[in-house]
């Protein structure tokens, strides 16, 4: 029988879920924000309401996460501890490889990982740094802090954006399985939560060895 391997929970899967959604509609109407003439050729009405989906979803880009903190803070505190964990001469050795392995993973043999791969555990810890910022300088913007502080806000939240998007754009081009090797990979956030077993092993060898020796997330199929 084939073997799936549980690797994230239903809570986690929301939180990206949300992420995902958040960040495609404060994309969008932030750019009728940030450029005024695309708002009003469309009318001030259409600009009024992009305003308030930007702030609708803000609330939701920013509360999602803090409400798992509280219910199920073990998820997410795990989730921060992985990115944090001991590099070993695997991951060093996967960072060498990485650039060019993008442009002909055929030609490399990369090894084995744990949960968060090395290159995803520097990118995530930008990712949340960015997240944090943009956060802080949208509630800014929102509440209208006066002068300098309002000017500083809008570049913070102005080069977060930017620096998001760049990330994300990798994301999905890893994560959402454009990239060959990673074809299966959509369906683990996107999807059931769990990976097969040929994969896991590819992608996570360390954890996947681990778990199949453990049994405790192993699912037969």
């Amino acid at each position: 029988m084939a073997k799936r391997i549980k690797r994230h929970d239903a809570w986690m899967r929301t939180w990206h879920w949300t992420n995902l959604i958040s960040w495609a509609v404060l994309t969008i109407t932030g750019l009728f924000l940030y450029v005024p003439a695309l708002g009003t050729s469309l009318g001030q009405d259409f600009l009024n309401t992009g305003k308030m989906f930007h702030r609708i979803f803000a609330v939701l880009f920013i509360a999602v996460p803090l409400i798992i903190a509280v219910i199920k803070p073990r998820t997410f505190g795990d989730s921060f501890k992985n990115l944090f964990q001991k590099w070993d001469s695997d991951d060093k050795e996967f960072m060498k490889k990485f650039v060019p392995y993008l442009f002909a993973p055929h030609k490399y043999h990369m090894p084995k990982q744990y949960f968060v791969k090395s290159g995803q555990r520097i990118s995530d810890l930008v990712l949340y740094f960015l997240m944090i910022v943009i956060a802080i300088t949208g509630v800014m913007l929102w509440v209208n802090v006066p002068g300098v502080w309002f000017r500083l806000a809008l570049l913070g939240h102005d080069l977060a954006f930017l620096g998001m998007s760049l990330i994300m754009v990798i994301h999905i081009y890893l994560g959402g399985g454009l990239f060959q090797p990673y074809r299966r990979s959509a369906g683990l956030m996107l999807g059931d939560g769990t990976v097969g077993e040929s994969d896991a092993l590819y992608h996570w060898g360390h954890w996947a060895e681990a778990e199949l020796e453990s049994g405790e997330n192993v699912i037969e199929v």
